[in-house]
Order: C-alpha cells, then structure tokens, then sequence
C-alpha cells in the first residue's frame, strides 16, 4: 500500500493497472464478439464460418480513451504538476523502451512475446495510437511514437504551485 503513496510511481502504477484491465477486456470482448460470430452461423454461399474483427478495435479505443481518464481523475488529480511530470516521465521511458525493444525483435527477423506481453502495461495509451492509426491510415514509428508521450495528458490534473 505503501508504494502506491508515493508520487514517482503513481502514474506508471496507474497506467499499467488500467492497461491490464483493458487487456483483459480485450480478451472478454474478442470472445463475445467471436461467439455471436459462430451463432449466426456459417455463410450459405460458401458454407464456411467468416470470422472478422469488426469495429473492435474501435470499441476498445474508447473504453481504453474512457479508463485513461477516469483513472487520472480518480488517482492523478491530487499531485502536483512537477510530481505528475516526474511520474509519467517513468512511463515514458517504459513505453519507449518496449518500442525499442520491439523495433529490435523485428530487425532481427521475429517478434519477442515477452514485448507483446510486457505491452499490456500500456493498453490504456493505444487510444492515441487509434486514432494517429485512423487519421493517417499507416501504422509507423513516427505515427505511433506521439503515443509514448500520452502519459503526460495528466499534466492536465496537476494542481498548481501556489507560493504564498
């Protein structure tokens, strides 16, 4: 309980609980989604089942954009702005080096599901990358890289230094 207290860890420990409920709502949701797919049976043309994504990962951006900020709100909201910075500079590092890290699984010919797992401390940021995904219709580093910078939205609830 301790930990939680302290101001350097409080948005990481945020984000990567908010990121983990939004993976695991992920999962719940793909299921759901997978299931009402197969109920409605296989398509007569062709006979086979067609299985699609749909606006799932829309869904999710939202939900993901919806938890970001009610957990700053709720856990944020009383820091101070330079205490706020200071934690979500932690995160900032964390998520840059998880993309350096996955940058580097790629250029050597595969992909580490240690990162694809390590990732789910962040799904409460893939709402930035949604739609920087949506509005240039391209997945790239200089489209998903404004995303490792989300954390500091919570400058937003930082109370301000009053010198009196």
């Amino acid at each position: 309980m301790e930990l939680v207290r302290k101001p350097i860890l409080r948005v990481p420990l945020v984000l990567a609980l908010t990121g983990l409920v939004c993976r695991c709502l992920t999962y719940l949701i793909g299921f759901v989604w997978g299931r009402i797919q197969i109920a409605q049976g296989p398509n007569p043309a062709t006979g086979a089942y067609e299985l699609s994504t749909g606006y799932m990962s829309e869904i999710m951006a939202v939900i993901a954009f919806l938890l970001f900020w009610t957990a700053g709100w709720k856990f944020v909201r009383g820091l101070s702005r330079k205490e706020i910075f200071l934690s979500a500079t932690v995160m900032v590092v964390w998520a840059g080096l998880l993309l350096a890290w996955e940058q580097l699984s790629h250029a050597m010919g595969g992909y580490s599901m240690w990162v694809y797992r390590l990732y789910a401390t962040t799904d409460a940021m893939r709402w930035a990358t949604q739609i920087l995904t949506r509005v240039f219709d391209e997945v790239s580093v200089p489209v998903v890289l404004p995303y490792i910078f989300t954390p500091y939205l919570y400058l937003l609830f930082g109370r301000r230094k009053t010198d009196s």
